[in-house]
């Protein structure tokens, strides 16, 4: 069993935290229309659940943050969601968690199979491949995604900055373009990752006490925020980004790269948890068409579904007649959700 990875040790009441990751995904046998598509799961594994590249901010504070965001993206929190889906009601917004958009973005990365050319990119770069989840933060991988403030795109940039990174000119606007815009992102991330250097020299801190851990995530706080805000709390804090959570003026820019950890800690979750054997009946097959499908789908149709799987098993003869417990969870919070909405 692999445990949440951060940097340091876990403080001793932490320990116990039942985070569990470990998964052998060449060896789980899955129904047709694949999780994880074939040409995906070596690197899939690497990256969720081999030695990370980036390491999570240490600190007690930041791991009950990435827990908390872990399970928001894991709708694990029903009150979140509750408010989430009324926020979506009120205004004609199609009514889905952010964990099922989490894990169709992840899908639309695998599918269209830009999670190889995000990491082949990062290795080229030397850039932590951890951008994978930054970019899932961003925008769910969605090229359509839009903000209110403007920004844009897969990588949510900012009509000024996509102009600095060659994505908008007067002809055309490359946002929504899944290499030129993860170049102009990565270029981005290392332009921020060396300004953490001229902070060193600016402010007058030792280089050799920070680390290239924690430049990256200094970088990701500027991708998120002006740079020069972020450099007044790196001065404040001497470089250690420890503690950037609880001084950041900003509520986004402080929860930002500890939501970032908590996706990752999701889709690991969400991995392990969408293992399965090989289907052995009628009702097995038409949970696992769902378990590839329930992403896409608004609550009440979500609802309707399960339902109807509950039903499919309960006309099986034994031993086949059991319904598998998480079809009776997700039935009971959806109606709890739906029923308060």
């Amino acid at each position: 069993m692999v445990k949440l990875q951060f940097r340091g040790v876990l403080p001793n009441n932490f320990k116990f935290i039942p985070v569990i990751l470990a998964i052998v995904l060449s060896s789980v046998l899955y129904p047709s229309g694949d999780c994880f598509p074939a040409v995906e799961p070596t690197l899939v594994k690497r990256l969720c659940f081999g030695p990370p590249r980036l390491f999570a901010p240490g600190g007690k504070e930041n791991i009950k943050k990435i827990l908390h965001w872990k399970r928001i993206f894991s709708e694990e929190d029903i009150d979140y969601d509750t408010r989430l889906l009324k926020y979506k009601k009120n205004n004609g917004i199609e009514l889905k968690t952010s964990y099922q958009n989490l894990i169709a973005g992840w899908h639309r990365l695998l599918e269209d199979d830009h999670l190889s050319m995000i990491h082949d990119k990062c290795q080229d770069n030397d850039v932590p491949p951890e951008i994978i989840f930054l970019a899932l933060a961003e925008s769910m991988w969605n090229k359509n995604a839009v903000s209110s403030s403007g920004a844009k795109g897969y990588w949510q940039f900012m009509p000024a900055t996509a102009k600095s990174y060659g994505l908008i000119n007067s002809r055309s606007d490359h946002r929504a373009h899944p290499e030129l815009s993860t170049d102009a992102a990565i270029q981005l991330l290392k332009d921020n990752y060396d300004l953490t250097k001229g902070w060193d020299r600016l402010y007058k801190i030792n280089p050799k006490t920070v680390s290239n851990n924690d430049r990256w995530l200094w970088a990701f706080w500027s991708y998120n925020s002006s740079p020069s805000t972020v450099a007044r709390y790196y001065n404040k804090l001497r470089g250690k980004p420890a503690n950037f959570a609880l001084h950041s003026d900003s509520y986004e820019n402080a929860n930002y790269v500890n939501k970032i950890f908590g996706i990752r800690e999701a889709l690991r979750a969400y991995m392990k948890k969408s293992a399965l054997r090989k289907p052995a009946s009628p009702a097995d097959t038409l949970y696992a068409q769902y378990l590839n499908t329930w992403f896409e789908m608004p609550m009440p149709e979500r609802l309707t579904t399960l339902e109807e799987i509950k039903r499919q098993y309960l006309v099986q003869k034994k031993p086949h007649n059991k319904v598998p417990p998480d079809v009776l969870k997700q039935i009971w919070r959806i109606n709890k959700i739906l029923s308060a909405v």
